[in-house]
């Protein structure tokens, strides 16, 4: 069970540096049990890093990170995880269901997976309307539809933070669109971290924004102002407005 006083994520003076190259200065924010949140800003900026971060893949040089009040590492069998690409060899013959299969893995081979394992992957890729690709070769999929398989892989492991690198890269509006609804229809209570370019659904799908470029702010998503982006990304961008309610945020700072 997740403390609902207790943020879900907590990162508290993170500063962090390949070679001597600051990539994040002061990181500081918490993200609470139940929000869903999206992460934007130049490429380069530190998003990258920030979900190492919180994946305890690396460690901060200052501050500290923690997910449910402990390590990423600790915590790491609450957090489901879909990258924005996965490498794989085409050749290799695996199917939609047994990448699906993953999710459900402890240190297990696929061979593992019973009766109840499959039957619950089966149901999870019917609800991200993949139904009927179970068994289509992975490799025989369209970027979305791959995507959706990793969003379901995720969600099998029926995890208490979901974060997504990029989850509507290779997909249309409507299907983006589409793809949340069901994530928040399937984790009613999951906390919902994304990293996503397009500001306007952006815009439509979240109430709060973490800006990342080096620093770290925290906004409601009706704060993103044309002025707010300028400084973030560095060159002008507009994106409309849309007003969300009953918004809790927690504010970010930067030294420097």
């Amino acid at each position: 069970m997740t403390d609902p006083a207790q943020p879900v994520v907590c990162l508290k003076g993170v500063h962090f540096a390949y070679d001597s190259q600051t990539v994040l200065e002061d990181a500081d924010f918490d993200i609470h049990a139940g929000e869903s949140v999206c992460m934007v800003g130049p490429n380069g900026g530190g998003k990258s890093t920030l979900i190492k971060l919180m994946l305890g893949l690396i460690k901060p040089d200052q501050g500290e990170v923690l997910l449910f009040g402990d390590s990423p590492l600790r915590s790491r069998n609450r957090v489901g995880y879909v990258p924005q690409q996965v490498a794989f060899d085409p050749l290799f013959p695996i199917s939609a269901l047994e990448v699906c299969l993953m999710g459900s893995m402890r240190g297990s081979s696929l061979g593992w997976a019973g009766k109840t394992e499959r039957t619950k992957a089966s149901a999870m890729l019917e609800s991200m309307e993949l139904g009927n690709l179970a068994e289509a070769p992975f490799s025989s999929l369209s970027g979305g539809q791959r995507q959706a398989v990793l969003v379901a892989r995720a969600l099998l492991a029926q995890p208490d933070l979901l974060l997504l690198d990029e989850p509507t890269a290779h997909v249309d509006v409507a299907s983006a669109a589409r793809l949340m609804d069901r994530i928040h229809a399937l984790g009613e209570d999951m906390t919902v971290l994304m990293v996503s370019h397009d500001l306007s659904f952006v815009a439509r799908t979240v109430p709060k924004v973490v800006c990342v470029n080096r620093c770290v702010h925290v906004h409601p998503t009706r704060a993103l102002s044309s002025d707010v982006l300028n400084k973030l990304y560095g060159h002008e961008l507009r994106m409309v407005q849309h007003d969300h309610e009953h918004l809790d945020s927690h504010g970010g700072h930067c030294h420097g």
